[in-house]
Parts: structure tokens; sequence; C-alpha cells
């Protein structure tokens, strides 16, 4: 399997990762893995047709789910709800991973929309 060589950006500030499935030909979920520089964020959007599961691997920041905000650090979990915007800021010094498990939520498309910083 080749590797990307060059990881694209997502919504802001959060730059994709590559991951490997080592030993199921067809992976049983989709799982992406993010990295967020100091300062920068995963830019305010809102999706239909899943939730997300963000799990904090390293760094510290500040995720917002609806009108609500919180710090997350190293071993968090996050879950963002169809239809309920979110985005998170890398507020430590390190880069901030995590790792994005997707479940998809009833016969919705799967759709994002960015909605800003």
């Amino acid at each position: 399997m080749t590797m990307p060589t060059q990881s694209p950006i997502m919504h802001g500030g959060a730059e994709r990762l590559p991951l490997r499935w080592v030993n199921v030909p067809t992976p049983p979920t989709v799982i992406s893995r993010y990295r967020v520089a100091p300062g920068q964020s995963v830019s305010l959007h809102v999706h239909t047709g899943k939730a997300e599961n963000w799990v904090i691997v390293a760094g510290s920041g500040i995720v917002r789910v609806g009108d609500e905000t919180f710090p997350v650090i190293e071993g968090d979990i996050v879950t963002t709800p169809p239809t309920v915007p979110h985005g998170l800021t890398n507020t430590g010094d390190i880069p901030l991973i995590f790792l994005n498990i997707v479940q998809p939520t009833g016969d919705a498309p799967i759709t994002s929309v960015e909605l800003g910083v």
C-alpha cells in the first residue's frame, strides 16, 4: 500500500494524517487521524448523517459542540452529534493529534458544511 506524501488540510487548520489497516482488506469503520498545530483550529462545521467521536491522542485544546465549550487533553473523547456545529482550537504548545471515528446515523446522506472559525 502506498502512503500519501502530502496531507490535505481540512476544516480550517486540521491536517489529515495517513492511517493504514494492517490486517483487514476492507476497514470495518471510518477512522481518520488529524494533527492541529499550536494556535490553529478545526473550523466550526456541521454534518448530517453521522456522529463523530474524537479521541484526543496528544496535546490540549478547547472544543466547541453546539453552544458548549470545554477543555480537552490527551485521553479525552468528544462526541459530535449530527446537525450540531462543532470545532476545536489547539491551545497548547505541541500539535494536538486526534482520531476521528465516524458513526453513521440513520438513512440521511453524509454531508459537511463549513460555518466559519
